[in-house]
Protein backbone atom coordinates (compact mmCIF):
# COMPACT_ATOMS: atom_id res chain seq x y z
CA UNK A 1 0.00 0.00 0.00
CA UNK A 2 1.33 3.42 -0.72
CA UNK A 3 2.36 6.11 2.09
CA UNK A 4 -0.17 8.33 1.12
CA UNK A 5 -3.24 5.87 1.69
CA UNK A 6 -1.69 5.72 5.50
CA UNK A 7 -1.41 9.25 5.80
CA UNK A 8 -5.09 10.21 4.78
CA UNK A 9 -6.57 7.03 7.52
CA UNK A 10 -4.19 8.61 9.93
CA UNK A 11 -5.39 12.40 9.26
CA UNK A 12 -8.99 11.09 9.31
CA UNK A 13 -8.50 9.92 12.59
CA UNK A 14 -6.76 13.17 13.84
CA UNK A 15 -9.74 14.90 12.33
CA UNK A 16 -12.30 12.81 14.19
CA UNK A 17 -10.65 12.87 17.34
CA UNK A 18 -10.53 16.86 17.10
CA UNK A 19 -14.34 16.81 16.15
CA UNK A 20 -15.34 14.96 19.08
CA UNK A 21 -13.48 17.55 21.11
CA UNK A 22 -15.52 20.26 19.50
CA UNK A 23 -18.67 18.28 19.83
CA UNK A 24 -18.22 18.20 23.60
CA UNK A 25 -17.13 21.50 23.99
CA UNK A 26 -20.62 22.85 22.26
CA UNK A 27 -22.95 20.26 24.19
CA UNK A 28 -21.13 21.69 27.12
CA UNK A 29 -21.99 25.18 26.67
CA UNK A 30 -24.59 25.59 28.94
CA UNK A 31 -22.98 23.73 31.86
CA UNK A 32 -21.73 25.14 34.69
CA UNK A 33 -17.86 26.04 34.94
CA UNK A 34 -17.45 23.46 32.07
CA UNK A 35 -13.60 24.38 30.61
CA UNK A 36 -13.42 23.80 26.86
CA UNK A 37 -11.28 21.80 25.73
CA UNK A 38 -8.46 22.05 21.93
CA UNK A 39 -7.51 19.55 20.52
CA UNK A 40 -3.65 20.25 19.04
CA UNK A 41 -2.52 17.95 15.96
CA UNK A 42 1.12 17.01 15.20
CA UNK A 43 2.83 15.47 12.21
CA UNK A 44 3.18 11.44 12.80
CA UNK A 45 6.39 9.71 12.12
CA UNK A 46 8.98 10.02 9.13
CA UNK A 47 10.81 7.50 7.00
CA UNK A 48 14.22 8.67 5.66
CA UNK A 49 14.25 8.15 2.19
CA UNK A 50 17.37 9.43 2.00
CA UNK A 51 19.53 10.26 4.86
CA UNK A 52 21.66 13.29 5.61
CA UNK A 53 25.19 13.88 5.40
CA UNK A 54 28.00 16.60 5.86
CA UNK A 55 30.10 18.01 3.61
CA UNK A 56 34.00 17.43 2.70
CA UNK A 57 36.42 20.12 1.71
CA UNK A 58 39.00 17.20 0.74
CA UNK A 59 39.91 17.72 -2.43
CA UNK A 60 37.88 15.92 -5.05
CA UNK A 61 35.03 15.45 -2.04
CA UNK A 62 31.07 16.21 -2.41
CA UNK A 63 29.53 18.45 -0.12
CA UNK A 64 26.67 17.65 2.06
CA UNK A 65 22.96 17.30 1.52
CA UNK A 66 19.96 17.22 3.89
CA UNK A 67 17.64 14.43 4.61
CA UNK A 68 14.80 13.06 2.67
CA UNK A 69 11.72 12.25 4.99
CA UNK A 70 8.41 10.76 3.72
CA UNK A 71 5.55 11.59 6.77
CA UNK A 72 2.74 9.56 7.53
CA UNK A 73 0.34 12.08 8.45
CA UNK A 74 -0.70 13.67 11.69
CA UNK A 75 -1.51 12.22 14.84
CA UNK A 76 -3.10 14.13 18.81
CA UNK A 77 -0.16 16.05 20.15
CA UNK A 78 -2.32 16.78 23.31
CA UNK A 79 -5.92 17.71 24.43
CA UNK A 80 -5.30 21.50 26.87
CA UNK A 81 -8.20 22.89 28.86
CA UNK A 82 -8.96 26.41 28.67
CA UNK A 83 -8.76 27.54 32.30
CA UNK A 84 -10.06 31.14 31.61
CA UNK A 85 -12.74 32.02 34.15
CA UNK A 86 -16.34 31.61 32.43
CA UNK A 87 -18.94 34.76 32.77
CA UNK A 88 -21.34 35.21 35.78
CA UNK A 89 -24.72 34.09 35.54
CA UNK A 90 -26.87 35.49 38.12
CA UNK A 91 -28.18 33.28 40.93
CA UNK A 92 -31.28 34.15 43.63
CA UNK A 93 -29.63 31.67 46.07
CA UNK A 94 -27.01 33.40 48.22
CA UNK A 95 -25.78 30.38 48.68
CA UNK A 96 -24.20 30.04 45.41
CA UNK A 97 -21.24 31.37 44.21
CA UNK A 98 -18.68 31.38 41.90
CA UNK A 99 -14.51 32.15 41.98
CA UNK A 100 -13.42 34.94 40.34
CA UNK A 101 -9.75 33.50 39.50
CA UNK A 102 -7.57 30.57 38.92
CA UNK A 103 -8.50 28.69 42.41
CA UNK A 104 -10.71 25.70 43.04
CA UNK A 105 -13.82 24.56 45.78
CA UNK A 106 -12.64 21.12 47.67
CA UNK A 107 -14.96 19.14 48.24
CA UNK A 108 -15.67 15.20 48.96
CA UNK A 109 -16.52 12.55 50.64
CA UNK A 110 -15.77 13.07 54.87
CA UNK A 111 -12.64 12.99 55.95
CA UNK A 112 -12.36 12.86 60.10
CA UNK A 113 -10.81 15.67 61.69
CA UNK A 114 -8.83 18.00 60.19
CA UNK A 115 -5.63 18.02 58.01
CA UNK A 116 -3.41 20.14 55.43
CA UNK A 117 -2.27 18.07 52.69
CA UNK A 118 -5.09 18.52 49.87
CA UNK A 119 -3.15 15.54 47.64
CA UNK A 120 -3.25 13.23 50.32
CA UNK A 121 -6.86 13.73 51.35
CA UNK A 122 -8.63 11.85 48.19
CA UNK A 123 -10.82 14.86 47.67
CA UNK A 124 -11.60 16.19 44.38
CA UNK A 125 -11.59 20.25 43.24
CA UNK A 126 -13.99 21.90 41.35
CA UNK A 127 -15.31 25.11 40.00
CA UNK A 128 -19.00 24.89 40.61
CA UNK A 129 -20.27 26.33 43.91
CA UNK A 130 -23.76 24.91 43.88
CA UNK A 131 -24.01 24.25 48.28
CA UNK A 132 -26.94 23.82 50.53
CA UNK A 133 -26.80 22.38 54.05
CA UNK A 134 -27.42 18.91 54.33
CA UNK A 135 -29.67 17.61 57.38
CA UNK A 136 -26.65 17.36 59.86
CA UNK A 137 -25.42 20.80 59.38
CA UNK A 138 -23.00 20.45 56.94
CA UNK A 139 -22.38 22.31 53.77
CA UNK A 140 -22.14 20.06 50.18
CA UNK A 141 -22.63 20.62 46.82
CA UNK A 142 -25.18 19.59 44.15
CA UNK A 143 -23.66 16.20 44.13
CA UNK A 144 -23.66 15.55 47.93
CA UNK A 145 -20.04 16.36 48.67
CA UNK A 146 -18.58 18.09 51.86
CA UNK A 147 -16.86 21.02 51.38
CA UNK A 148 -14.00 21.89 52.68
CA UNK A 149 -12.53 25.04 54.84
CA UNK A 150 -11.18 26.49 57.89
CA UNK A 151 -13.58 26.40 60.74
CA UNK A 152 -13.36 28.66 63.77
CA UNK A 153 -11.27 28.72 67.00
CA UNK A 154 -12.72 27.38 69.63
CA UNK A 155 -14.07 30.11 72.20
CA UNK A 156 -14.25 32.51 69.14
CA UNK A 157 -17.12 33.75 66.76
CA UNK A 158 -19.87 33.61 69.45
CA UNK A 159 -22.82 36.36 68.85
CA UNK A 160 -23.83 38.90 71.39
CA UNK A 161 -25.45 37.14 73.96
CA UNK A 162 -28.74 38.79 75.66
CA UNK A 163 -28.45 39.90 79.53
CA UNK A 164 -29.73 37.22 81.48
CA UNK A 165 -31.13 37.36 85.00
CA UNK A 166 -28.85 35.97 87.87
CA UNK A 167 -31.27 34.69 90.99
CA UNK A 168 -30.21 35.05 94.22
CA UNK A 169 -32.18 35.08 97.85
CA UNK A 170 -31.32 37.73 100.41
CA UNK A 171 -32.21 35.87 103.79
CA UNK A 172 -30.35 39.24 105.69
CA UNK A 173 -32.27 42.21 105.12
CA UNK A 174 -34.02 44.08 107.83
CA UNK A 175 -37.43 45.31 107.81
CA UNK A 176 -38.88 48.22 110.33
CA UNK A 177 -41.90 49.26 110.38
CA UNK A 178 -42.39 53.24 112.48
CA UNK A 179 -46.40 53.89 113.17
CA UNK A 180 -47.39 57.81 113.45
CA UNK A 181 -47.23 59.08 117.21
CA UNK A 182 -49.75 61.62 117.52
CA UNK A 183 -47.49 63.20 120.52
CA UNK A 184 -44.22 64.17 118.55
CA UNK A 185 -45.87 63.82 115.13
CA UNK A 186 -43.69 61.00 113.61
CA UNK A 187 -44.19 60.49 110.64
CA UNK A 188 -45.08 56.65 109.41
CA UNK A 189 -42.05 54.90 107.40
CA UNK A 190 -41.12 51.66 106.14
CA UNK A 191 -37.71 50.34 105.83
CA UNK A 192 -36.35 47.68 103.94
CA UNK A 193 -32.93 47.02 103.07
CA UNK A 194 -31.36 50.35 104.60
CA UNK A 195 -33.79 52.44 102.29
CA UNK A 196 -36.15 53.99 104.03
CA UNK A 197 -39.64 55.73 102.51
CA UNK A 198 -42.53 57.71 104.19
CA UNK A 199 -45.60 56.06 103.80
CA UNK A 200 -49.30 57.12 104.07
CA UNK A 201 -50.56 53.77 105.67
CA UNK A 202 -49.28 52.10 108.97
CA UNK A 203 -50.12 48.37 107.45
CA UNK A 204 -47.28 46.74 107.02
CA UNK A 205 -48.47 45.31 103.94
CA UNK A 206 -49.58 48.51 102.57
CA UNK A 207 -46.44 50.20 103.03
CA UNK A 208 -44.35 47.28 101.62
CA UNK A 209 -46.62 48.81 98.61
CA UNK A 210 -45.78 51.80 98.77
CA UNK A 211 -42.25 51.21 99.41
CA UNK A 212 -41.96 49.73 95.99
CA UNK A 213 -43.94 52.32 94.42
CA UNK A 214 -41.12 55.14 95.65
CA UNK A 215 -37.93 52.51 94.92
CA UNK A 216 -39.21 51.84 91.53
CA UNK A 217 -40.57 55.28 89.95
CA UNK A 218 -38.50 57.09 87.74
CA UNK A 219 -36.04 60.01 89.65
CA UNK A 220 -36.70 63.09 89.54
CA UNK A 221 -33.21 63.92 88.41
CA UNK A 222 -30.03 61.90 88.26
CA UNK A 223 -28.41 62.84 90.84
CA UNK A 224 -31.66 61.57 93.13
CA UNK A 225 -31.57 58.22 91.24
CA UNK A 226 -29.46 56.53 93.79
CA UNK A 227 -31.16 58.10 96.91
CA UNK A 228 -32.63 56.55 99.52
CA UNK A 229 -36.48 56.68 98.51
CA UNK A 230 -36.28 58.09 95.38
CA UNK A 231 -35.98 55.75 92.96
CA UNK A 232 -33.23 53.68 94.17
CA UNK A 233 -34.20 50.90 92.19
CA UNK A 234 -35.31 53.20 88.96
CA UNK A 235 -35.08 50.31 85.81
CA UNK A 236 -36.07 47.14 87.87
CA UNK A 237 -39.70 45.63 88.74
CA UNK A 238 -40.84 44.41 91.90
CA UNK A 239 -43.57 41.70 92.52
CA UNK A 240 -44.87 40.81 96.00
CA UNK A 241 -46.36 38.02 96.76
CA UNK A 242 -47.86 36.79 100.20
CA UNK A 243 -50.31 34.65 101.94
CA UNK A 244 -53.42 35.77 103.69
CA UNK A 245 -53.00 38.17 106.19
CA UNK A 246 -51.98 36.67 109.28
CA UNK A 247 -49.26 36.47 111.61
CA UNK A 248 -46.27 34.70 110.75
CA UNK A 249 -47.26 34.53 107.15
CA UNK A 250 -44.55 35.00 104.42
CA UNK A 251 -44.47 38.34 101.95
CA UNK A 252 -42.35 37.63 98.95
CA UNK A 253 -40.34 40.37 97.33
CA UNK A 254 -39.30 39.44 93.57
CA UNK A 255 -36.81 41.86 92.46
CA UNK A 256 -36.36 41.69 88.71
CA UNK A 257 -34.44 44.21 86.00
CA UNK A 258 -36.45 45.44 83.17
CA UNK A 259 -33.35 47.17 81.32
CA UNK A 260 -31.24 45.26 79.66
CA UNK A 261 -27.68 45.59 80.98
CA UNK A 262 -28.95 47.88 83.92
CA UNK A 263 -26.06 47.18 87.37
CA UNK A 264 -27.71 45.56 89.81
CA UNK A 265 -29.37 46.25 92.89
CA UNK A 266 -27.39 49.09 94.92
CA UNK A 267 -25.12 47.79 97.84
CA UNK A 268 -27.84 49.34 100.55
CA UNK A 269 -30.15 46.51 99.33
CA UNK A 270 -27.75 43.62 100.22
CA UNK A 271 -27.26 43.61 104.37
CA UNK A 272 -25.70 41.47 106.14
CA UNK A 273 -28.26 39.70 108.55
CA UNK A 274 -29.36 36.28 108.72
CA UNK A 275 -32.95 37.37 109.23
CA UNK A 276 -35.46 39.23 107.79
CA UNK A 277 -37.89 40.46 110.19
CA UNK A 278 -40.11 43.33 110.76
CA UNK A 279 -42.58 44.54 113.90
CA UNK A 280 -46.43 44.48 112.73
CA UNK A 281 -48.00 47.31 114.46
CA UNK A 282 -44.93 47.34 116.59
CA UNK A 283 -45.90 43.83 118.29
CA UNK A 284 -46.24 41.28 115.46
CA UNK A 285 -43.16 39.91 113.88
CA UNK A 286 -43.36 38.84 110.48
CA UNK A 287 -40.70 37.23 108.18
CA UNK A 288 -40.00 37.87 104.86
CA UNK A 289 -37.86 36.53 101.93
CA UNK A 290 -36.24 38.29 99.23
CA UNK A 291 -35.23 37.15 95.86
CA UNK A 292 -33.55 39.26 93.83
CA UNK A 293 -33.00 38.65 90.35
CA UNK A 294 -29.96 40.60 88.96
CA UNK A 295 -29.72 42.12 85.55
CA UNK A 296 -25.93 41.09 84.21
CA UNK A 297 -24.04 43.36 81.31
CA UNK A 298 -25.03 41.86 77.86
CA UNK A 299 -21.96 39.64 76.93
CA UNK A 300 -20.05 41.08 73.90
CA UNK A 301 -19.37 38.62 70.93
CA UNK A 302 -16.26 37.73 70.26
CA UNK A 303 -14.65 37.69 66.93
CA UNK A 304 -14.05 34.65 64.88
CA UNK A 305 -10.78 33.77 64.08
CA UNK A 306 -10.45 30.75 61.76
CA UNK A 307 -8.76 28.14 61.72
CA UNK A 308 -5.65 27.59 59.82
CA UNK A 309 -6.63 23.55 59.48
CA UNK A 310 -9.12 22.00 56.93
CA UNK A 311 -11.82 20.93 57.82
CA UNK A 312 -15.56 19.53 56.46
CA UNK A 313 -17.68 23.06 56.85
CA UNK A 314 -20.56 22.52 59.64
CA UNK A 315 -23.06 25.07 61.15
CA UNK A 316 -21.14 25.58 64.63
CA UNK A 317 -22.91 24.71 68.23
CA UNK A 318 -24.30 27.76 70.10
CA UNK A 319 -22.06 27.44 73.45
CA UNK A 320 -25.10 28.65 75.55
CA UNK A 321 -27.76 25.94 74.52
CA UNK A 322 -25.14 23.36 73.41
CA UNK A 323 -27.36 22.82 70.10
CA UNK A 324 -26.44 24.17 66.59
CA UNK A 325 -27.92 27.32 65.44
CA UNK A 326 -31.11 27.65 63.60
CA UNK A 327 -29.60 29.70 60.37
CA UNK A 328 -32.46 31.12 58.43
CA UNK A 329 -30.50 33.04 55.77
CA UNK A 330 -26.87 33.14 54.26
CA UNK A 331 -24.05 35.43 53.14
CA UNK A 332 -20.88 34.48 51.24
CA UNK A 333 -17.96 37.46 51.56
CA UNK A 334 -15.76 38.05 49.18
CA UNK A 335 -12.60 36.07 51.59
CA UNK A 336 -14.88 33.00 51.92
CA UNK A 337 -16.53 33.95 54.54
CA UNK A 338 -19.90 32.33 55.37
CA UNK A 339 -22.23 34.38 57.91
CA UNK A 340 -25.71 32.84 58.95
CA UNK A 341 -28.52 34.80 60.39
CA UNK A 342 -30.18 32.57 63.05
CA UNK A 343 -33.61 32.80 64.09
CA UNK A 344 -32.80 35.75 66.81
CA UNK A 345 -31.23 37.62 64.19
CA UNK A 346 -27.86 37.55 65.20
CA UNK A 347 -24.79 37.08 62.61
CA UNK A 348 -23.54 33.63 62.96
CA UNK A 349 -19.90 33.45 61.71
CA UNK A 350 -19.65 29.94 60.56
CA UNK A 351 -16.38 29.31 58.34
CA UNK A 352 -14.55 30.19 55.73
CA UNK A 353 -14.09 28.82 52.19
CA UNK A 354 -10.85 27.11 50.98
CA UNK A 355 -9.65 27.58 47.76
CA UNK A 356 -7.11 25.63 46.15
CA UNK A 357 -4.00 27.02 44.08
CA UNK A 358 -2.94 24.82 41.22
CA UNK A 359 0.65 25.23 39.83
CA UNK A 360 0.16 23.44 36.55
CA UNK A 361 -3.89 23.09 36.26
CA UNK A 362 -3.37 21.44 32.88
CA UNK A 363 -2.37 18.67 35.09
CA UNK A 364 -5.38 18.01 36.28
CA UNK A 365 -7.34 15.05 34.99
CA UNK A 366 -11.19 15.11 34.73
CA UNK A 367 -13.68 13.36 36.78
CA UNK A 368 -17.40 12.65 37.57
CA UNK A 369 -19.19 15.17 36.88
CA UNK A 370 -17.30 18.94 37.55
CA UNK A 371 -14.57 17.25 39.79
CA UNK A 372 -10.59 17.21 39.29
CA UNK A 373 -8.15 15.34 40.84
CA UNK A 374 -4.33 16.19 40.68
CA UNK A 375 -2.32 14.38 37.99
CA UNK A 376 1.05 13.52 38.35
CA UNK A 377 1.95 16.38 36.11
CA UNK A 378 -0.44 19.11 38.57
CA UNK A 379 2.77 20.37 40.46
CA UNK A 380 2.38 21.96 43.94
CA UNK A 381 -1.63 21.99 45.15
CA UNK A 382 -2.59 23.96 47.79
CA UNK A 383 -5.05 25.21 50.08
CA UNK A 384 -4.99 28.82 50.71
CA UNK A 385 -7.70 31.61 52.38
CA UNK A 386 -9.13 33.59 49.27
CA UNK A 387 -7.09 36.71 49.25
CA UNK A 388 -7.85 38.29 46.07
CA UNK A 389 -4.36 37.19 44.23
CA UNK A 390 -4.50 34.94 41.75
CA UNK A 391 -6.71 32.65 43.45
CA UNK A 392 -9.52 34.87 43.11
CA UNK A 393 -12.33 35.86 45.37
CA UNK A 394 -15.67 34.55 46.32
CA UNK A 395 -18.66 36.11 44.30
CA UNK A 396 -21.86 34.96 46.40
CA UNK A 397 -25.27 34.62 44.30
CA UNK A 398 -23.45 33.81 41.10
CA UNK A 399 -22.64 31.31 39.03
CA UNK A 400 -19.68 30.29 36.52
CA UNK A 401 -20.99 29.79 33.25
CA UNK A 402 -19.41 27.57 31.11
CA UNK A 403 -16.24 29.38 29.05
CA UNK A 404 -16.94 27.95 25.48
CA UNK A 405 -16.86 30.30 22.46
CA UNK A 406 -19.66 28.99 20.14
CA UNK A 407 -17.81 31.23 17.43
CA UNK A 408 -15.21 30.03 17.90
CA UNK A 409 -16.32 26.43 18.12
CA UNK A 410 -18.13 26.68 14.80
CA UNK A 411 -15.19 28.28 12.78
CA UNK A 412 -13.59 25.14 13.84
CA UNK A 413 -15.83 22.58 13.47
CA UNK A 414 -15.48 23.99 9.24
CA UNK A 415 -12.01 23.67 9.03
CA UNK A 416 -11.94 20.25 11.04
CA UNK A 417 -14.46 19.11 8.51
CA UNK A 418 -12.44 20.52 5.68
CA UNK A 419 -9.75 19.13 6.91
CA UNK A 420 -11.75 15.42 7.18
CA UNK A 421 -12.65 15.96 3.24
CA UNK A 422 -9.48 17.12 2.18
CA UNK A 423 -7.82 13.61 4.29
CA UNK A 424 -10.70 11.50 2.60
CA UNK A 425 -9.59 13.29 -1.17
CA UNK A 426 -6.10 11.38 -0.30
CA UNK A 427 -7.80 8.22 0.11
CA UNK A 428 -10.14 8.54 -2.91
CA UNK A 429 -7.08 9.83 -5.21
CA UNK A 430 -4.50 6.94 -3.82
CA UNK A 431 -7.18 4.70 -4.23
CA UNK A 432 -7.42 5.68 -8.58
CA UNK A 433 -3.81 5.43 -8.34
CA UNK A 434 -4.12 1.81 -7.35
CA UNK A 435 -6.89 0.66 -9.40
CA UNK A 436 -5.00 2.19 -12.27
CA UNK A 437 -2.33 0.12 -11.59
CA UNK A 438 -4.63 -3.16 -11.30
CA UNK A 439 -5.82 -2.06 -14.89
CA UNK A 440 -2.47 -2.04 -16.30
CA UNK A 441 -2.70 -5.88 -15.83
CA UNK A 442 -5.66 -5.98 -18.71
Amino acid sequence: MVRSMIAGVAGLKAHQSKLDVIGNNIANVNTWGFKSYSYNFQDAMYSNSISSTGGSTVAGAAGGHNASQVGYGSTLSSISTEFNTGAPSPSSNNMDCMIDGTGFFLVGNMVNGTFEDVESSGLYLSRVGIFRVDNNGYLVDNQGSYVYGYGLVDGTGTPEVTAKPQSYTINGAKLTSVAADPNNNTPVSITIAGITVETKSSKIDEQVDEWIAMVTKKPETDAAQNAPGQAALYGYKIEKTQTPDDVGKTVNLKLTATQTGKAGVPAAAVPAQNDWQGTRDGTETMPFSYEVQEAVDRVPSIPAVYADELTAIRIPTDPETGQRYEIQGWTMNEDGTIMGTDINNRAIPIAQLALVSVENPNGLEKQKGFYYTPGANAGVVEAIKPNGGPVGIIKSGWLEMANVDLANEFSNMITTQRGFQANSKIITVTDEMLQELVNMKR
